[in-house]
């Protein structure tokens, strides 16, 4: 906020204080007491083939590498979907409890 660009709309920093972020230490006990999210976090868990090296479960939800666990969440899901997440969890549940049962 102190680039140029924004000198027209911010008058000042209100927070984090200078004495926030004057030391690395500082502003990490500052992110810690203030930051958090507020959002449906999704994408945590990649799907994808036994190919890819960054895919944490298959198609079916499973989880490489383990035996009897799987990942039923919106953490599989690539974006955030755009309504609301819980429907969404419901039908990745429902489909999986059909391969399950």
């Amino acid at each position: 906020l102190e680039h140029s660009a924004f000198t027209p709309l911010v008058e000042r920093r209100l927070s984090p204080t200078d004495a926030d972020v004057a030391t690395n230490d500082a502003l990490d006990a500052w992110l810690r007491q203030n930051v958090a999210t507020t959002q449906h976090t999704s994408g945590t868990c990649k799907m994808g083939p036994e190919s890819d090296p960054m895919a944490v479960v298959d198609q079916y939800c499973r989880v490489r590498g383990l035996e009897n666990l799987r990942v039923v969440d919106l953490s599989i899901c690539p974006n955030v979907v755009r309504a609301n997440t819980n429907a969404t969890a419901i039908v990745i549940a429902e489909r999986v409890a059909g391969w399950i049962s």
